[in-house]
């Protein structure tokens, strides 16, 4: 079965790498054509204003030149004008047709950050003071480090009696949003803008989640534990500063797609009155707010008992 996806997913990278290829030749090779153009009639206006200065005294330069380098000069600016404009109205078309791309992201991205959020408060030794606001806060590296000291048994209450281990709840967390992620690329890649397609094919990719499940699925005690993570420092804080630019980048996202939102499009609530922002729906929720941090797990209550704060 892993091998099958492992496939599926090489199928996919080949497909999305020829269609971007593709739009990119496409884009390359208008923005090519629209220089040449720009340069032959800057030049035009360069030698009509040259030949004005230069032979002005004849007759025939004097009568010519100087219509020509204005013709040219209006050419010019009617062009640029006209190409801005159409390049808006592209990018505007891209945007609304990327709204649900947005939204579903928008969830999954969350649902990738919120659980090793979880397991970093409840690895920390102590409340930090202040507070870490918002997730960027949290998945610093000295915060984020405290993972090492989480104690890899300790289980995560269910509501069906059968406790989990939070390590293996977090491993299939993020794992299940990765593969969120994948689907989205999939279904949405000709509609989103191709800088964020990279970034989030990098978070489905990112070795430190595959690294993590296949430690979190390993029966191992606290000390191990404490190695293994300490061994993939790098990787994990190249995920987490991955995580936390992808949620950047999808809220501007957001915004800029929040502004070409019809009103008939706009998120609705049952409270009378109450008008949420146009981007409320597409954005990820990055904030963590006091009433998460005294939600459970508490703070230190996932750490190893051999790394806890005696006092």
């Amino acid at each position: 079965m892993a091998r099958g996806r492992r496939r599926d997913r090489l199928q996919t990278d080949a497909w999305m790498q020829d269609a971007n290829g593709r739009r990119a030749r496409e884009r390359g090779g208008a923005r090519a054509y629209l220089r040449t153009v720009y340069v032959v009639l800057g030049s035009i206006v360069v030698l009509a204003v040259l030949a004005q200065f230069l032979l002005g005294d004849i007759e025939l330069v004097d009568s010519f030149a100087p219509n020509v380098a204005t013709e040219s000069m209006g050419i010019l600016l009617v062009l640029i004008f006209v190409h801005r404009v159409l390049e808006r109205q592209e990018r505007a078309h891209r945007l609304r047709g990327s709204i649900g791309a947005l939204r579903k992201a928008s969830r999954a991205l969350e649902r990738l950050a919120r659980p090793w959020c979880d397991l970093v408060k409840g690895s920390l030794q102590r409340t930090p003071e202040p507070l870490p606001a918002d997730v960027a806060a949290l998945l610093e590296p000295h915060y984020a480090e405290q993972i090492g000291h989480c104690d890899p048994a300790a289980e995560r209450p269910a509501e069906e009696g059968h406790g989990e281990q939070w390590t293996r709840w977090v491993a299939r967390e993020v794992t299940q949003a990765a593969e969120l992620l994948n689907q989205i690329i999939i279904a949405y890649n000709a509609s989103l803008d191709p800088a964020y397609v990279e970034t989030i094919d990098e978070l489905v990719d990112d070795p430190f989640v595959r690294y993590f499940s296949e430690t979190a699925a390993t029966p191992i005690d606290d000390r191990e534990w404490r190695i293994t993570m300490n061994a993939n420092r790098a990787l994990r804080e190249a995920h987490f500063a991955r995580l936390v630019a992808a949620m950047a980048q999808h809220n501007t996202l957001a915004r800029d797609a929040a502004a070409v939102r019809t009103r008939r499009m706009a998120p609705r609530t049952g409270t009378i009155g109450m008008e949420l922002p146009m981007d409320h729906d597409l954005r990820v929720n990055a904030e963590l707010s006091k009433r998460w941090w005294s939600a459970g797990p508490a703070v230190g209550s996932l750490r190893a008992r051999s790394d806890r704060d005696p006092f």
